[in-house]
């Protein structure tokens, strides 16, 4: 047999090759070390780490951030509940001066529930194409400028229009900051926070009950504005609008946007930013820093809206959006989803009568 296939077929690496403190270490033999290897890489090959939507929430920790974050979309869930009480509590005093029969109360009632079935679903689409922070901010104050304009309006056609106006703003934010909230929330604490989330609609009920308490059978808050007669029960419907308004500013000058819609949309360096931010207050006064990684980025919804882009006529641009709109029904009764869809639908109708 030729010499060169007895070397070639010769093991790579034999004990007699290697050197005596080697075969002595305790980390075992060496087979192969990509730091020494001269293998050419690709150009496009990054040493970083890449982390998904659910790992870089982890790795940012949980801290003060999130307490913080509760706060803030507390207050504005209570805010909500506000606004939906402030209606109940307001119509026996509103009853005689703006005129009411049985069933304008019963439409003055219902009027902000309307308002939230349509805010609900605009809001909620625009949330998953604009961002969450966006539609917070706007819909927030849709319902506080609407709920507090309310209070000046003289006759009972323009109160039934503005706090309808106001129910939509309503049905944004409702929806929303919980998606929103969720979003920042590491997987194995996501459940019991959004519990403790749930708890502020019944402090906006609390706090509901005790300014119509305070402000309501109140003589001193009755004046005369010019030619309408300002009682108290118009001073309770602005004070119950100031919850949205400063819950709005808080979110548009203190909260962040949502990272997994960064990254969905593409914005990996926003969305870095954003954990970078959690990380620093969660982490604050040990010393540590954030590790060094990348996002797996969602490219495909990106490229997906820069094909459904401003092309074409106006027309078909809007039968665009409307199908884009109507596309998360179909799926909600599509295949295994149907059967928790519909369970989902009564049990929420069911407790809409608690």
């Amino acid at each position: 047999m030729p010499r060169h296939d007895v070397e070639a077929r010769e093991p790579l690496l034999t004990r007699e090759r290697l050197k005596p403190n080697e075969l002595e270490s305790d980390e075992g033999e060496i087979i192969f070390d990509r730091s020494s290897s001269n293998l050419p890489r690709d150009a496009g090959e990054s040493s970083e780490r890449r982390l998904t939507y659910e790992e870089a929430v982890e790795e940012a920790g949980f801290g003060l951030f999130h307490w913080l974050l509760l706060v803030v979309c507390g207050w504005a869930n209570a805010s909500d509940a506000v606004e939906i009480l402030c209606v109940s509590f307001l119509l026996p005093t509103a009853r005689c001066d703006l005129l009411l029969s049985s069933s304008d109360m019963g439409l003055l009632t219902a009027s902000i529930f309307l308002g939230m079935m349509v805010g609900g679903y605009m809001w909620g689409y625009l949330a998953d194409q604009k961002g969450r922070r966006r539609v917070l901010v706007v819909s927030l104050t849709v319902n506080g400028v609407f709920g507090s304009l309310a209070s000046v309006a003289p006759w009972f056609w323009l109160f039934l229009l503005l706090r309808l106006i106001s129910g939509i703003g309503v049905g944004g934010s409702i929806p929303v900051i919980f998606s929103y909230f969720s979003e920042f929330m590491p997987r194995r604490r996501r459940g019991a926070m959004i519990s403790a989330l749930a708890t502020f609609w019944m402090a906006g009920n609390i706090l509901a009950a005790g300014l119509a308490w305070l402000v309501i059978p109140r003589t001193w808050a009755h004046f005369s504005l010019g030619f309408l007669d300002f009682q108290s029960w118009r001073l309770f419907v602005v004070l119950c609008s100031v919850p949205s308004l400063t819950s709005a500013l808080m979110f548009r000058l203190l909260m962040p946007e949502s990272p997994k819609f960064l990254m969905e949309a593409g914005q990996e360096k926003e969305a870095l930013h954003v954990f970078q931010v959690m990380f620093k207050l969660n982490i604050r006064g040990t010393g540590k820093s954030l590790p060094e990684f990348g996002l797996c980025i969602n490219s495909k919804k990106r490229s997906e809206q820069e094909e459904t882009g401003p092309h074409g006529s106006q027309r078909e641009r809007l039968c665009c959006i409307v199908k884009k709109a109507v596309m998360p029904i179909k799926l909600m009764f599509n295949g295994s989803l149907r059967s928790r869809s519909f369970a989902l639908l009564i049990i929420f109708y069911c407790i809409s009568f608690g």
